[in-house]
């Protein structure tokens, strides 16, 4: 990482930002034990459309006052559930006082809150996804750090395979990590001022973690603490029960490497050599050496056919919904389409113990499957975040991706 030498490091809010399984909780766990800083549960702010109004008219949103307190009441709602120690008819208040009417003032004062109740007085938000926002959050905040954290993809994906709420899909949990590897970093190059970012890699962050710690405060512009490495003392304090418990178990204990090299008895060399093509420019990019590995030439073929099959559906349905900053695949292809055909076939053996035989004797045949028609996918398919981003009082943002280019690291 390059230390700032124009504008220099600012006091304003901190965003953690990157690929869901990159690190970014063991992050937010690392600075919120800074005296200084907090960082709560994941809030998914920017990927929702409250009242109907999209987030890029968040200056303007031109509600009536009840509409517009209304959301603000849904806002703070969302935020106690997540932390039922915020006080809600404090919250309210500060907003229906305020002559502030813009979708920033509800989610500043939720975290305004949250960095009071710590008794810090800075706050930060480590929502993965908001990587497809930074340009909003810029408008929002000119004064915001991002922290960009990036992950070797093939320890990505493998970490997704083994959580519930990814496809079980290498191919499609690869392009998920190109998405981010490739339009969240365009969007910080033209939309955040250089000394205002920065990238950290999830190797480096355990592996030294207090050079890292400390290239990171100096970005931010706050003293290392030595505190900041005994962050899993009172991890599972700022942790959701069922993330501490199962998917973030690691960040609840003392850092380890055990997980960089995790990947190579995980992963098959079938899938190995599918994310390293897929995700081949990312691993280039931030020091990922390639296994390469040695494969039959049958098995080449074999995976290249399905993974340009998945490739091709995976480009159609991001079509389908380019106006989703944030959305990727989340199904099986045809995935509704095989739970009709399979709920069409259980109903059909179960009319078939009770219905009299026709009078040849035979039963009609069910449904083929080129008969039932797809629809598109399952309503448990293509969302674009985990459990912790699936609130259900959050809904789509609607926007659009920019194009740009790559930044520093902190090493």
């Amino acid at each position: 990482m390059h230390p700032s030498t124009n504008s220099g490091p600012t006091k304003g809010p901190i965003f953690i930002i990157g690929a869901n399984r990159s690190g970014t909780t063991l992050l937010r766990l690392m600075l919120n034990a800074h005296s200084q800083i907090a960082v709560p549960e994941e809030l998914l702010y920017f990927r929702s459309e409250y009242a109907g109004i999209p987030v890029e008219d968040w200056k303007t949103p031109g509600l009536p006052e009840q509409v517009f307190l209304q959301l603000a009441g849904d806002v703070v709602d969302n935020a106690v559930t997540l932390h039922p120690q915020l006080d809600r008819a404090q919250m309210l208040e500060t907003i229906a006082g305020s002559p502030d009417r813009s979708l920033r003032l509800p989610y500043e004062t939720v975290l305004d809150q949250w960095a009071s109740l710590q008794g810090k007085t800075r706050w930060g938000e480590k929502t993965p996804g908001n990587l497809f926002y930074v340009d909003i959050i810029t408008e929002m905040f000119p004064d915001a750090t991002f922290l960009y954290v990036v992950r070797d993809p093939r320890a990505g994906v493998a970490s997704m395979q083994r959580a519930s709420f990814f496809p079980d899909d290498v191919v499609f949990n690869a392009l998920s990590r190109r998405k981010h590897a490739t339009v969240g970093p365009a969007l910080l190059n033209l939309h955040v001022h250089p000394d205002r970012w920065t990238t950290v890699r999830y190797e480096d962050l355990v592996m030294e973690p207090e050079a890292t710690l400390r290239a990171i405060c100096t970005v931010i512009g706050e003293p290392y603490e030595p505190g900041m490495l005994q962050y899993h003392r009172d991890a599972e304090t700022y942790m959701k029960s069922d993330a501490a418990d199962t998917f973030n178990a690691t960040a609840t204990r003392p850092v380890t490497t055990r997980k960089v090299d995790a990947w190579r008895d995980f992963l098959t060399l079938d899938q190995i050599a599918i994310i390293e093509r897929i995700c081949e420019e990312e691993m280039d990019t931030h020091g990922y050496r390639p296994l390469r590995p040695q494969r039959t030439m049958g098995s080449r073929i074999r995976t290249a056919l399905e993974s340009n099959l998945k490739v091709a559906y995976w480009h159609i349905q991001n079509w389908r919904h380019r106006n989703i900053r944030h959305y990727t695949v989340r199904s099986r292809i045809l995935a509704r389409s095989r739970s009709r055909l399979a709920a069409l076939r259980s109903l059909w053996r179960r009319v078939g113990q009770t219905e009299p035989a026709n009078p040849s004797g035979e039963r009609s045949q069910p449904p083929q499957a080129s008969e039932v028609e797809e629809t598109g996918p399952t309503d448990n398919g293509p969302l674009s975040e985990p459990p912790q981003d699936d609130d259900p009082k959050v809904r789509r943002g609607v926007a659009r991706n920019r194009p740009g280019a790559s930044h520093r690291h902190v090493r």
